[in-house]
Formats: C-alpha cells, sequence, structure tokens
C-alpha cells in the first residue's frame, strides 16, 4: 500500500460496492502496515441529519483521532474557556473544526494517517464544495504521510474538478467493471452458501441460484443482497421462480416490490405507506419506540416488526432503530435521480407529521416527566432515573419533541396546519397547556437548544394565529 494515492476519489452508481470497499480498505490497511499507522474515517448517510453535514464529518475524523491518541486532546482543551465551561464560541464552525483536525494531523505521532470519508454524495452541507477545497489545498500539504480516499457516487462536474490534480487519483467502478464482476461473483457464492445453510439447497440448486443471481444482478451488490434477503422466506422450490421474477437492475427492483407491497390487506397496505413516508420524510432514523408518535399508529392497530418485515426491501432493524437498507431505497421513494416518484397520493406529509407529533406531546407530557425528586437534580440523577426504566418513556417521545417544529416549518402553509395554529386548533392547544413540559423534555433530552431555533419558527408560524406571541408575552411578563 506504499503507492497509494495522496488522495483518490472512487465514484460509482448505487450498490456497486463502495462503502464495501471502504470497509474492506479500513479493516486491511492497518493490518498490513506497521504500528505507526492511524486510520481515521467517516460513513456519510443521507437520512440522519448528525450523519449528512461537513460538521459531522469533521468532528466523526477527530474523534476517531483522539480515541487512538490521547494526547491531540490539547487541541481542544485550549479552546476550553474554564470559567465558562465551555468552548470557545467559533468551534461550532466546521472551518474551525477543519483547523483542529489539520492541527491534529500535524501534531500526529505516526508515520502515516489514512483518512477514508465514504459517501460524499450523501451529505447535503451547502459548504460541501468549500470543503473540497480545503481538502486540496490544506488537507495534502504533507504527501507522504497523509493519505485520502473519497468515496462517492458521480458528483457534478464543478465538484469533480475540485478534485483534478496531479497528485489525485479518481477511479470510477462503472469503469473497472471486471473486477467488480469478480468481487460480486464471490459475494454472490458466500450469499448462496448461507441460503444452503439455511433452506438445505444441495450442491445441485446451489450452483443454479448462483447461475440465475449472477445472470441478474448487473455487478450490483445491492441487487444481490436483497434478491437473497427475499429468498430467505421462501421455500427452495420456488427459489428459482423467484430470482427469475426479479427484474434485474435497481430501478426496476425497487418499482416491482412497491408495487407487490401495495397489494394486500388494506389496513397493513395502508401502514406500511404510512411507515415508509414517514422514514422519507424523518431528520433521522427511528427507534421503534417513536413509531407510533409520528405515524399515527397505535400499538394495537399493527406490530411495527411485522411492518418493517414486509418493507424488508426497503427498510430494516437495527437493534431497536429502524433505517433504510440503502441510500437508493431512500431516493427511490423520493423520486430522485433515475428513479420515478411512487403513487402515495399526496398522503403523510410533514403537516401529518406535526399533528402526529404534537398529539404524542399533548397525550404524554406531564410536569417532572421523569419524576425526579428535586428540581435541582443533577444530571447524573437523571441519567440513572432514566436507567431504572424512565428512559423508555423519552424514547417514545424523543423525535417528536425534538422535531415537530421543523416538520411544521415545511408545512406552515398548509391549509391543516394553519388551522391546527388557529385558536382552537390543535397546535394552539398544545402551546397554551404543555410549551414548559415540552421544554423540560427537550432538557431531560439535551436538546434544549433546539427551542432556540423552535421559538424562531413559531413566531414566524404565529402571524397566522398570534398565539405564539401571546405565549412569550405572558412567559416575559
Amino acid at each position: 500500500m506504499g503507492t497509494i494515492s495522496v488522495c483518490s476519489g472512487s465514484k460509482a452508481g448505487a450498490g456497486k460496492g463502495k462503502t464495501m470497499m471502504s470497509i474492506g480498505l479500513i479493516e486491511q490497511i492497518p493490518r498490513r502496515q506497521s504500528g505507526s499507522t492511524i486510520m481515521t474515517y467517516f460513513f456519510c448517510q443521507n437520512a440522519d441529519y448528525e450523519l449528512n453535514t461537513t460538521e459531522s464529518i469533521i468532528k466523526g475524523l477527530i474523534l476517531q483521532l483522539v480515541n487512538q491518541q490521547e494526547q491531540l486532546t490539547a487541541s481542544l482543551r485550549r479552546r476550553w474557556d474554564t470559567a465558562r465551561r465551555r468552548f470557545d464560541e467559533g468551534i461550532t464552525s466546521w472551518r474551525m473544526l477543519w483547523h483542529i483536525f489539520l492541527e491534529m494531523l500535524d501534531r500526529c505521532q505516526c508515520q502515516r494517517v489514512y483518512v477514508v470519508v465514504d459517501a460524499l454524495d450523501e451529505c447535503e452541507d451547502e459548504g460541501m464544495a468549500d470543503f473540497f477545497k480545503l481538502i486540496v489545498r490544506t488537507g495534502l500539504h504533507q504527501p507522504s504521510k497523509i493519505k485520502w480516499l473519497l468515496t462517492s457516487r458521480p458528483l457534478d462536474s464543478a465538484e469533480q474538478e475540485l478534485l483534478v490534480g496531479a497528485d489525485q487519483v479518481r477511479v470510477s467502478l462503472e469503469l473497472n467493471l471486471k473486477h467488480v464482476a469478480e468481487a460480486v461473483k464471490t459475494y454472490i457464492a458466500c450469499k448462496a452458501a448461507e441460503l444452503d445453510r439455511r433452506q438445505s439447497y444441495g450442491p445441485k440448486l446451489r450452483q443454479e441460484v448462483e447461475i440465475e443471481l449472477r445472470n441478474r444482478a448487473k455487478e450490483t451488490y445491492l441487487w444481490v443482497s436483497l434478491a437473497c434477503k427475499r429468498l430467505e422466506g421462501v421455500r427452495r422450490d420456488e427459489a428459482l421462480k423467484t430470482i427469475r421474477e426479479l427484474p434485474p437492475g435497481l430501478p426496476a427492483f425497487y418499482r416491482r416490490i412497491f408495487n407487490q407491497l401495495r397489494c394486500g390487506e388494506s389496513e397493513m397496505v395502508e401502514s406500511c405507506l404510512r411507515l415508509l413516508k414517514v422514514m422519507m420524510l424523518a431528520y433521522r432514523p427511528l427507534d421503534v419506540r417513536e413509531v407510533c408518535s409520528l405515524t399515527g399508529l397505535s400499538d394495537r392497530e399493527v406490530a411495527v416488526d411485522a411492518l418493517v418485515d414486509r418493507c424488508a426491501s426497503f427498510i430494516k432493524m437495527r437493534g431497536t432503530r429502524i433505517e433504510f437498507v440503502h441510500q437508493s431505497a431512500r431516493d427511490y421513494l423520493a423520486g430522485k435521480g433515475e428513479y420515478s416518484l411512487p403513487d402515495f397520493d399526496d398522503k403523510y406529509g410533514h403537516s401529518d407529521n406535526t399533528l402526529s407529533c404534537v398529539t404524542c406531546l399533548q397525550d404524554g407530557l406531564k410536569v417532572n416527566l421523569v419524576d425526579l425528586p428535586r428540581p435541582d437534580s443533577t444530571r447524573d440523577l437523571v441519567k440513572e432515573l432514566q436507567d431504572e426504566g424512565k428512559s423508555a418513556v423519552l424514547a417514545g417521545i424523543g423525535y417528536a419533541a425534538t422535531f415537530w417544529v421543523q416538520h411544521l416549518d415545511l408545512a406552515e402553509h398548509t391549509l391543516r396546519i394553519r388551522n391546527a395554529l388557529s385558536g382552537p386548533g390543535e397546535i394552539s392547544q398544545f402551546l397554551r397547556t404543555k410549551l414548559l413540559e415540552w421544554l423540560e423534555c427537550l432538557s431531560l433530552l439535551d436538546q434544549l437548544p433546539v427551542a432556540v431555533k423552535a421559538f424562531q419558527i413559531l413566531s414566524s408560524a404565529a402571524d397566522v394565529s398570534g398565539v405564539f406571541i401571546r405565549l412569550l408575552q405572558l412567559l416575559s411578563g
């Protein structure tokens, strides 16, 4: 690996294995290098607001560095205001974080540092173009020590120009399909072996399954993964038929699965569509305990795990979190790029999300939500109470408390929201009766700064009703 380029950029379409390649390099490079090597990395995820900004990328890279070399925390300590017990004001800026990161790279006591940033196309920050420029202009000043690997789907021409230079190498997986095809072939063999152990295929059927998968995969890891996921629930005598019915290519695959999803018992179909639309509009993956608060489904209507299982080609469960199987699944539901927008009948938009969240908070909030013994309880005591079982209360309403105003901001001018902001409306009543309880909940979630932005949005929305302005006057008086 000594000849690896100073800054490599890997690009390819959805599901071609960019992230798998990144994971492989992260695992293998340290094994092949001497002990004086550091690997720092970050995986962008568009569906999570904490993982799709320039600031989050740099914070993640900094965290990886200080976890491996503790002395690098000095770069953060000297920016800590001891008297005010907080960082200097500018540290929240991604540009300041970039300078801290470069300082840490300079102070690293090692011969080589590898920096991997995967799925840059999933970062929607407006500062990405400037971030690329800084990587090229200041991030490559020690080419013998610092090696960068950036992966992405094809970027637009402006961003591509930023990563073109004598010291940089761009690798297109689309132009190296021979190598990709061999890797996908190996992956198919591995997945077929897993299915054989699960379903007792036997040598002949296993080989036939491998051939069918190779013929339809189009060198796409994700297609193989999704197809094999469906085969897990199919009897061995229907395996080949199931594969042959799956169209090759991700767009056609998603379209077929979505059409199949819409067939069946109406209540289940309605619940699945509602869950998918909610997931598409959510600012982060949802905890399973948050689904009912956001979808408006009661616990008795349908089991959440049954919904996720039915939507398995689009979403999956990781622990208690529900997330998309891949960014391309979210893109399909949003109608982005090569994907056509599926028909949701204009249901379950930001208006629905806003009102579902408000209803959840109206019903779930109370004074002293987690039964603190004293008003001046320390954060350690709060954590102890949560560990004893009160965390379930916060987990169920955490998303609703944190993001309901952001959904309102995107739906403010709809008739439903205007009515909800009026005197007898749901939002008006919530602000009149549960404002302080909401602020307490945000404090318990360690999300109180969210209220500052929320007040700005609500003050603007209150131009429709005047409710929030009157509430602010009451509080200030």
